[in-house]
């Protein structure tokens, strides 16, 4: 199992990779897009963040690309917005056109209209958990259009992770593993990440509220609110699924995602060198049991064990 890295600091791509970073997704911010379909029109989930999570243009990933390829790493660019028009899809024809004279491993997509462009320009699919990858049906529905690999849903169980992989042991998987969880599935959001306007998620968790209950009195009143000041708090506010680790070795994962394009450099190191180590530990034990007592935990394991309210998969320790 590979560990998969946002390249949002190209002056620290050795610092990724002596941390254990084994593959690399990248996205980029584009003036001409936005000065032809507007600042609400995204080419991926951070278009709204700009150079913030976006820190390259198209032309320097380019050369990006050709940089990581020399060191012998993989490397994806995402297209993963919600929705595109028709005229944007084919505005997106440049940039795989492009693509395909690189030798860039493939592009992230949410969408059946991109796979298709993928195809027509010769360019690896990714399918993204924007495209909600629920089940096997729809594992072999986008294998069967050519799909080199599924980003599973950040909300599904373990268990159903091995059942899907199970089924269809020939397509390549991809799991979620460290950072910026969220409480709405991928896929069935059309929220959008802005710098000016919170996406739906912190809208609702950051707005002032008034908590009422069906039944009166003062404990149904202060569960409640105390329930809200739980989940607002500390529900996936550092998303972690280092637990489920060995067993995601053993299903034969490629790669565990560490989000954060928008992220400083350092952390993600820091994330990247304990996931590294706890896949070494997690191919060398002998069961779950001697993982989850050998297992090395990150410095913040206090905060973010909470309850299991930032575990990725809680189901592992918080049954």
């Amino acid at each position: 199992m590979k560990v998969l890295v946002p390249l949002n600091n190209r002056e620290h791509i050795d610092d990724y990779l002596k941390a254990g970073a084994g593959e690399f997704y990248i996205g980029f911010y584009d003036k001409a897009w936005v000065e032809r379909f507007g600042d609400y029109a995204d080419i991926n989930r951070l278009t709204g963040y700009k150079e913030d999570a976006n820190p390259f243009d198209f032309d320097t990933i380019l050369e990006i690309i050709e940089e990581v390829k020399n060191k012998g790493i993989m490397i994806y660019v995402t297209f993963n917005s919600s929705m595109y028009s028709g005229e944007q899809l084919e505005f997106i024809r440049q940039y795989f056109t492009r693509l395909q004279k690189t030798r860039v491993d493939g592009v992230i997509v949410s969408c059946m209209e991109l796979m298709e462009l993928a195809r027509e320009t010769g360019v690896a699919a990714v399918v993204s958990t924007i495209s909600g990858v629920y089940n096997s049906d729809i594992v072999k529905f986008y294998k069967e259009r050519g799909a080199k690999r599924i980003i599973l849903p950040r909300d599904l169980l373990v268990e159903e992770i091995g059942t899907i992989s199970a089924a269809l042991p020939d397509m390549e998987y991809e799991v979620f593993m460290m950072r910026n969880g969220c409480s709405f599935s991928d896929s069935n959001c059309l929220g959008l990440h802005r710098q000016e306007m919170c996406a739906i998620c912190s809208s609702l968790r950051n707005s002032k509220k008034e908590v009422l209950t069906n039944e009166k009195g003062f404990q149904p009143l202060h569960n409640t609110e105390w329930n809200n000041f739980i989940y607002n708090h500390f529900f996936h506010q550092d998303a972690c699924g280092l637990c489920a680790l060995y067993q995601f070795v053993k299903m034969g994962i490629a790669a565990c995602k560490i989000v954060g394009r928008s992220d400083e450099w350092e952390a993600i190191c820091h994330d990247i060198a304990f996931v590294k180590k706890n896949i070494d530990i997690a191919e060398k034990c002998e069961s779950e049991e001697e993982f989850l007592e050998e297992m090395a935990f990150p410095n913040s394991r206090k905060a973010i064990c909470k309850m299991g309210l930032s575990c990725y998969y809680p189901e592992i320790r918080f049954q």
